[in-house]
């Protein structure tokens, strides 16, 4: 019977331990394997995204214009979360680009200079609620957008 309870006490810590790892992970960030820490150029203003604006979306791509990275009807999940945006498009390996550049008074865009070379600039709507995903080359331009 002693060994029955030890047992018992020892199983019971070890489902205990294995449930706090798996829930200390916080679900709303999307783990990706790829990482760009974005550095701010000579005339940049680095922009924190105001917390109203994190949350996730699920948006499809619209009015791809020539040379653009991806084709009208593209689907993807783009998440904000303390000043990080997390982009999943299908198809694609996930990104997670940090340090946002201020365009504007509330336009921000984050800059993947890591890997695809191109921006996503998060545009917020009159009432500061989350409105569509610009995608941008890294200089000047447009290619199209994911909204709802």
């Amino acid at each position: 019977m002693k060994k029955v309870k030890q047992l018992s006490i020892a199983f019971f810590a070890i489902i205990t331990l294995v449930s706090c790892t798996q829930n200390s992970k916080d679900p709303s960030v999307a783990d990706c394997a790829t990482e760009c820490s974005y550095t701010l150029a000579s005339g940049e203003t680095a922009a924190t995204v105001p917390s109203s604006l994190d949350g996730t979306y699920e948006l499809t791509y619209h009015s791809a214009q020539p040379g653009s990275p991806y084709t009208d009807g593209t689907k993807a999940k783009f998440t904000i979360s303390n000043n990080m945006l997390t982009v999943e498009v299908e198809g694609k390996e996930c990104i997670t680009i940090k340090n946002p550049v201020l365009i504007g008074s509330n336009n921000y865009k984050f800059k993947d200079s890591c890997r695809d070379n191109f921006a996503f600039n998060v545009s917020p709507n009159n009432n500061g609620d989350f409105n569509e995903i610009n995608i941008e080359p890294l200089g000047i331009g447009w290619f199209g957008q994911f909204s709802k």
